[in-house]
């Protein structure tokens, strides 16, 4: 019997439903990867997509520049700001025109 990463469960209730359509091929896969990890087709593909949507939000929150690039923004944070004439009255006169704006 072969061992997959898992993600931790969600607590509570599971509530919520997705089919899926795929191909024989895809599913006679996905019945035999399963099988040969000890979980229910369902759990086995529920685990699956989470271990993917855990592995795109990480890489979402990851910023990866060549370290001359990284260099450079990381002087270029630490730098003084600039004023720039008029923005903090167009930023005070736009309070309003946008919904959900703060």
């Amino acid at each position: 019997m072969f061992t997959i990463g898992t993600v931790p469960p969600t607590p509570g209730k599971m509530e919520a439903r997705k089919e899926v359509r795929m191909h024989r091929a895809d599913e006679e896969r996905i019945k035999a990867a399963a099988a040969a990890t000890g979980l229910q087709e369902a759990d086995f593909i529920r685990q699956a997509a989470l271990l993917r949507a855990q592995e795109v939000e990480q890489r979402m929150s990851l910023s990866i520049l060549p370290i001359e690039a990284f260099d450079a923004f990381k002087a270029a944070v630490k730098t003084q700001g600039k004023i720039v004439p008029g923005l903090a009255q167009a930023a005070q006169a736009s309070k309003g025109l946008l919904k959900d704006a703060r």
